[in-house]
C-alpha cells in the first residue's frame, strides 16, 4: 500500500515538473525566443517554436485531469463570459471579412487557445506562481540575450534610428525595450507579493533585476523607462488602501480613448511651442499616422475591420494608409503597425471588436477591488503596463507575452468573491458553505 502511494506521489511530482517546464517554455516563446537565434536554428526555427508552444498549451490544459476520462480542453465557467464573447466576436467577425481565410482561421484558433490557456493559468495557479514562472522565463531570455551579444555583437546592435541601437535577439529597439520593461514590472509585482508575505528574496531574483536594468539602459528608450517606472512605483510604493482605490478597467478604457482625442486636438495647438524648444510634436510621426488611420476607418469597414491581425497583410488596405504620405518617405512605405493598441484593434476587428474588448475589460475588472492582495497586485501591474505601452505601440498579437499576460490578468480579475449573507468572501474562504446572491437579497427584504 505504501509502495503504491509512493509511486502515485512520484508520478504526480513528475507531472507537476513537466507542467511547470512547459508553462515556462510557453512564456519564453511568448517573449520572442528564439528571435535572431535563427542563425543557429534556421529560418523555420521560430515557426517550429511557435507551434510547439501551441501544442504544449493544449497538453497543459489537458493535464489537469487525473485520468483520460477527466481530460477537458474547455472548462467553461460563467464568470468568464465577457472574455468568451470577445473571442467569439474576434473569430466570427474576422472570418466574415478576411481575404485570407486559411491564415485568418489559424490566427483566430491560436488566439482562442491562448485565451483558454490564460484562463487555465488564472484558475489553477496563484499569481505568485505565475509571476515566478514568468520571471524564470525572463531570466532564460535575458541570459540568451547576453550570450547573443557576445556571439553576434554586430547583430545585437543595429543602425535603426541611432548609431548603435540595441535590439538584442528581437527585431527592433522598441520591441527589445518593451520586453525588458515588462520584465521589470513583473519583478516589482513579485517582490511586492513576497515582501507582503514575509518571504525571503532569492539571489537569482536580484541578479535578474540587475541584468534587466542593464539591458534597459542599453535600449536608451525613454518610453520603456516610463512603462516600467509607473506600474512598478504603483505596486511598490503605495499603500494597500491607495492601490485598491484605482478602477483599472475604467482607467484603461477612458485613458485609451482620451489619449487619442488629446493628441489629435491638443498636440497640433502646442506644435509651434514644442518645435521652438526642439521637441518633436508628432511623436516621431505617430500623430499623422493616427490621423490617417482614423480617416481611413471612418470611410472603410468601420464596424468589421479587415480581420484579426490581417490589416497589414492586405496590400490594398495598407495602400489606403500610404496615400496620405509621400511615396518616397518612410511613412509612405512602412507596414509595421499602427503604434497604438486601440487603433490596431480597430483596423483588425472594427468597432464591434473594440466594443467587445472594452466590455471584457470593464466586466472582468468590475469587482477587482475585492480580490486578494496578491491577485490585485498582479492585475494592476499587468493592466497598467499594457495601458501605457499600448498608447504608443502595438501589443495584441495572438501569441505574444502582451496578450498572454493581459488575458491572465483579466481572468484573475474575474475571480470575484462570493456572497455569504451580507458580506463578501474571498477566494481563500470559498471552501466554507456560502450564501447566494438570491439569499442575500431575501435577507435584505426581511430586514
Amino acid at each position: 500500500m505504501r509502495e503504491k502511494s509512493r509511486i502515485r506521489e512520484n508520478r504526480k511530482e513528475r507531472q507537476e515538473r513537466f507542467v511547470n517546464a512547459a508553462i515556462g517554455f510557453i512564456m519564453l516563446v511568448s517573449l520572442g525566443f528564439p528571435g535572431k537565434y535563427e542563425v543557429i536554428v534556421g529560418e523555420q526555427g521560430d515557426m517550429a517554436f511557435q507551434y510547439l508552444s501551441f501544442g504544449l498549451q493544449i497538453m497543459v490544459m489537458l493535464s489537469a485531469g487525473r485520468n483520460v476520462m477527466e481530460w477537458r480542453l474547455v472548462d467553461v465557467k460563467l464568470r468568464y463570459w465577457s472574455l468568451y464573447l470577445m473571442a467569439a466576436v474576434f473569430f466570427a467577425g474576422s472570418m466574415a471579412v478576411t481575404g485570407y481565410p486559411r491564415e485568418q482561421f489559424v490566427t483566430c484558433v491560436r488566439f482562442t487557445v491562448l485565451l483558454l490557456f490564460a484562463l487555465w493559468l488564472s484558475e489553477n495557479r496563484e499569481p505568485e506562481e505565475n509571476l515566478r514562472l514568468f520571471c524564470m522565463a525572463q531570466a532564460v531570455f535575458a541570459a540568451s540575450v547576453l550570450m547573443f551579444i557576445v556571439l553576434y555583437p554586430d547583430r545585437a546592435f543595429v543602425r535603426e534610428v541611432g548609431e548603435h541601437d540595441f535590439t538584442g535577439i528581437l527585431r527592433t529597439k522598441n520591441n527589445a525595450a518593451a520586453e525588458v520593461s515588462f520584465g521589470l514590472v513583473l519583478q516589482a509585482a513579485l517582490y511586492r507579493i513576497m515582501r507582503d508575505e514575509g518571504k525571503q528574496i532569492p539571489r537569482w531574483f536580484v541578479i535578474l533585476s540587475g541584468a534587466q536594468l542593464t539591458l534597459l539602459a542599453l535600449c536608451s528608450s525613454v518610453g520603456a523607462l516610463v512603462y516600467a517606472a509607473v506600474p512598478a512605483f504603483f505596486v511598490l510604493a503605495l499603500s494597500r488602501r491607495c492601490v485598491r482605490g484605482l478602477p483599472l478597467g475604467i482607467l484603461y478604457v477612458a485613458g485609451s480613448v482620451g489619449f487619442l482625442i488629446a493628441v489629435q486636438t491638443v498636440m497640433p495647438i502646442a506644435a509651434p511651442v514644442l518645435e521652438a524648444i526642439g521637441k518633436d510634436a508628432t511623436l516621431t510621426g505617430r500623430i499623422p499616422l493616427w490621423r490617417q488611420i482614423i480617416q481611413v476607418m471612418t470611410q472603410h469597414r468601420s464596424f468589421m475591420g479587415w480581420g484579426f491581425c490581417m490589416f497589414w497583410r492586405d496590400r490594398r488596405a495598407v495602400a489606403l494608409i500610404h496615400t496620405a504620405f509621400s511615396r518616397y518617405s518612410f511613412m509612405g512605405s512602412m507596414t509595421t503597425g499602427a503604434h497604438n493598441v486601440l487603433l490596431e484593434l480597430w483596423l483588425d476587428t472594427g468597432l464591434f471588436g473594440v466594443a467587445a474588448f472594452f466590455l471584457a475589460m470593464l466586466v472582468s475588472t468590475s469587482q477587482i477591488k475585492r480580490l486578494k492582495d496578491a491577485q490585485y497586485v498582479f492585475c494592476a501591474a499587468v493592466i497598467l503596463w499594457f495601458f501605457l505601452h499600448g498608447l504608443l505601440e502595438r501589443a495584441f498579437s495572438p501569441s505574444s507575452y502582451h496578450t498572454l499576460s493581459l488575458l491572465m490578468a483579466m481572468g484573475t480579475a474575474c475571480r470575484k468573491p462570493k456572497l455569504r449573507g451580507r458580506r463578501w468572501i474571498r477566494e481563500e474562504d470559498r471552501e466554507q458553505p456560502i450564501g447566494t446572491e438570491e439569499t442575500f437579497y431575501k435577507k435584505e427584504e426581511e430586514i
